[in-house]
């Protein structure tokens, strides 16, 4: 079968290669193989790449989300079964025609929602909920009132979307936070409703004072990082916490201690990849909600192109400059 795999270290663009592989393993207890359908292209997936190997490992396949049918299912499997359209995370090595993952990584996919969207509704849903975890508890923690805003920065990206519609869902006043007018009109167009600072704008600090106007912000997330993460600091309340979930700006914090101590700030990171130690039941209910999310509002999980394995640069190209959907690359 082909699949996307590197063997040295480098950026993905340069050393990410289409080679013929051994077929993915046949299911074993517990486990079920996925024919894959499409797969998107994360930033997240391209990191790793300048890092190199592991000791012991010569070559590694890319990807870790998709969307395809289940082909086969192992001993004690029974859901998913075969036939069934599935959407898999994680799911190491997802660029490739065949992937086998334990079954509970396997979510049926509802009939009105694509491929091309399913492939993409785990990772970011999933994402969305874990932050949305972290802020909920930090806002009970401070008793903060439902009118109280939640300060979302990078919120035109697929999880910033994905978590506005949630707060909002709750009843929560949100206020977004983007670096461009490109930006703020995906979030207006989306929530019409949702009041919008443009970061990259003069006087922004001035309107998003006027937003907040004088209530404790116990929580801001933020995915941009780099030199905004002491831009947006001061609109915490003291003793507030600042949810980290990206790093999309990728330089240096440039913070001091002191602009963390004096008001007691506090700093929480979400992540992914750690998001697969949560309990089993967590986990089954975030995927099962991802889904939920995805057939009700497909509109908030943007593609922007679907590429074949012949076109594997410009999908890598496309995952880091594009700014209107996440890019895909298409296996069967």
């Amino acid at each position: 079968m082909r699949s996307v795999v590197y063997s040295e270290a480098g950026d993905a663009a340069v050393v990410a290669r289409v080679e013929d592989v051994p077929g993915a393993p046949a299911p074993g207890v517990g486990e079920v193989q996925v024919t894959v359908s499409v797969s998107p292209v994360h930033r997240g997936d391209l990191v790793g790449t300048p890092g190199g190997l592991p000791d012991g490992v010569s070559v590694r396949a890319l990807g870790t989300e998709a969307a395809g049918v289940v082909s086969a299912v192992g001993e004690s499997v029974r859901t998913p079964r075969v036939g069934d359209r599935v959407a898999v995370f994680p799911a190491p090595g997802a660029w490739s025609e065949r992937v086998t993952v334990p079954a509970e990584a396997a979510v049926i996919v509802p009939e009105t929602v694509s491929d091309e969207v399913a492939s993409i509704a785990l990772v970011n849903s999933v994402t969305s909920r874990d932050v949305l975890r972290a802020v909920d508890e930090l806002r009970t923690a401070a008793s903060a009132p439902d009118d109280v805003p939640l300060v979302v920065s990078a919120a035109a990206s697929a999880v910033g979307k994905l978590i506005i519609r949630q707060a909002v869902d709750r009843g929560w006043e949100v206020i977004a936070a983007v670096r461009s007018g490109r930006a703020a009109a995906t979030v207006r167009t989306h929530f019409p409703d949702v009041a919008v600072v443009v970061s990259g704008d003069d006087g922004w600090q001035r309107e998003l004072t006027r937003l907040i106007d004088g209530r404790p912000v116990p929580v801001i997330t933020d995915a941009h990082g780099g030199p905004f993460v002491q831009e947006i600091l001061p609109f915490l309340a003291d003793a507030g916490t600042l949810v980290v979930w990206g790093d999309l700006a990728g330089q240096p914090w440039a913070l001091t201690t002191s602009d963390l101590l004096m008001r007691e700030l506090k700093v929480r990171a979400v992540s992914i990849s750690r998001w697969t130690t949560r309990p089993s039941d967590i986990r089954a209910a975030d995927r099962e909600a991802a889904l939920e999310l995805a057939a009700r509002h497909p509109e908030l999980l943007a593609v922007h192109a679907a590429y074949p394995l012949e076109e594997l640069r410009d999908a890598i190209d496309a995952a880091r400059t594009n700014g209107s959907g996440t890019a895909l690359l298409k296996l069967n």
